[in-house]
């Protein structure tokens, strides 16, 4: 039975079959960890991180197109969402993901060498 779309009738039952099966809590327990000095710098520090997450995600989904169209020269749906990488697309995807995280913690990083220093 196919899942359904977001707002169909189909898409709520799976959503409510799934959370009978596995109940999670809907709100966090405790406070949330602050780590800068503004909460709303560890809200926009959040915002962020949730955005790189996207990103990370649509690079690769990218890659496995580019593949399956190198590989085959079409691409179908059910292409794309069965494809497995293989180890090199790990490792190179593992990289590029490397090489994104230190972009974002760059000035982090740079910070803390900085106090470390004095």
């Amino acid at each position: 039975m196919a899942a359904g779309r977001p707002g169909t009738r189909a898409y709520r039952s799976n959503v409510t079959k799934t959370r009978t099966q596995i109940q999670t809590p809907r709100v966090a327990q405790g406070t949330r960890p602050q780590y800068f000095a503004d909460p709303n710098m560890d809200q926009m520090h959040a915002m962020i991180l949730a955005l790189a997450t996207e990103v990370s995600v649509l690079f690769d989904r990218f890659d496995a197109m580019e593949r399956i169209l190198n590989a085959k020269g079409v691409l179908t749906r059910t292409d794309l969402e069965s494809w497995q990488p293989d180890t090199d697309a790990e490792d190179d995807r593992a990289s590029k993901r490397d090489a994104l995280i230190r972009r974002l913690f760059r000035s982090t990083h740079e910070a803390r060498v900085k106090l470390e220093k004095e």
